[in-house]
């Protein structure tokens, strides 16, 4: 590889990790925008599906970006951002019931984002066991996050 070519794909390191990111982002919070736009009432309807493919995305993606690119940062990156922010967006908008429901949700959504780093980490090493380690960890992610739900 010449070092032209090395120069330019360092310059876009973060790029593509980001770009991700922000379109699971966008497929979580498009619906509670919507809302939102109409005035608070109703449910999301047709735009309810943004959120259910933001799910799968959100734990499939720092498997398939680790996986192929051998990219730890940017698998990383992928599996703590959209989940983080989506939450931090939408829990700060509802607001806190009492200081033990927010350090539940803290403790919540900061498992789910340390599942979702390592889930991209192990994918990244790009062998056997550690695939399976991360499928294993997709699993528990959505365990976790199947828990959480009120």
């Amino acid at each position: 590889m010449s070092p032209e070519t090395r120069n330019s794909q360092k310059s876009f390191f973060f790029f593509y990790p980001l770009l991700i990111s922000c379109a699971i982002l966008i497929f979580w919070l498009l619906p509670d925008l919507v809302i939102i736009m109409h005035g608070g009432e109703g449910g999301p309807g047709l735009w309810g599906l943004f959120t259910i493919i933001a799910l799968p995305a959100t734990i499939i993606a720092p498997l398939v970006y680790g996986w192929y690119t051998k990219d730890m940062t940017g698998a990383v990156l992928i599996g703590v951002l959209p989940f983080l922010l989506t939450m931090m967006v939408v829990r700060i908008g509802s607001g806190f019931e009492n200081d033990s429901y927010l350090i539940r949700i803290v403790l919540w959504i900061g498992s789910l984002c340390v599942i979702g780093g390592l889930e991209g980490f192990f994918a990244a090493k790009k062998t056997a066991g550690s695939f399976l380690i991360a499928l294993l960890l997709a699993g528990i992610w959505v365990g976790i996050f199947l828990s959480g739900i009120r």
